[in-house]
């Protein structure tokens, strides 16, 4: 306990309340407050990462842009068989996905038009469909194994979070589109090159031709 002069008891007697040399007591909040704001944190709530809602809405960000999922559970009567054909189809539509980002990014790089220009907008539906698909399979793999069957998930892609799975489809997609349009252009230039060389080899031969003709 902290020790009261006798000033402090007169004072105390005579205004009804402790002594005003007391410091008052700093509340959590207040502390937490002080913190925050001398570490430059806040409390609004971050951006780019998966939120999953009570209702079973799912906000995931993909470069980002927002997509907004619904996820839904098979009726309690589906069998093993159906949840399975379900997942392959699943799985299907992810490569379907993946095609399509191949083939919207190939447009652009080889348009020729100066007013298309790449945006993020021309991603979307195949951006969802794969997100839904890959949001499909996490709800189906637990399901079939509870009900006896066996199911896992496949590859290092179904591994990671659903964000981050498909931003490496789509980074995949462009990185073989680039490859494929880079040995194409490789392949070119081979051809000049081997066409030059065909030409530089005719002149040579006519000129030693010439010179055998002078000399002989």
């Amino acid at each position: 306990m902290k020790p009261t002069s006798v000033l402090g008891i007169f004072a105390w007697l005579s205004k009804g309340k402790p002594p005003l040399n007391d410091e008052p007591v700093e509340s959590a909040g207040d502390s937490m407050a002080e913190d925050d704001a001398e570490s430059g944190i806040t409390s609004l709530e971050k951006t780019n990462v998966t939120v999953i809602s009570a209702n079973g809405s799912v906000k995931v960000y993909v470069r980002d842009v927002e997509y907004n999922l619904r996820l839904m559970k098979p009726a309690h009567g589906v069998g093993v068989p159906e949840l399975k054909r379900s997942l392959e189809r699943n799985r299907e539509m992810m490569g379907q996905s993946f095609e399509k980002m191949q083939s919207i990014y190939r447009n652009f790089r080889t348009t020729t038009d100066p007013l298309v220009i790449e945006t993020e907008g021309a991603y979307r539906t195949a951006t969802k469909n794969a997100l839904v698909a890959r949001a499909n399979i996490d709800v189906l793999i637990p399901l079939i194994n509870i009900r006896g069957g066996d199911a896992e998930y496949e590859g290092a892609g179904e591994g990671l979070p659903i964000e981050q799975h498909v931003e490496k489809l789509r980074r995949t997609a462009e990185l073989m589109v680039d490859f494929e349009l880079g040995s194409d252009e490789d392949d070119e230039d081979d051809g000049e090159v081997n066409l030059q060389s065909v030409f530089i080899a005719g002149v040579i031969v006519v000129l030693v031709v010439m010179l055998l003709k002078v000399f002989l």
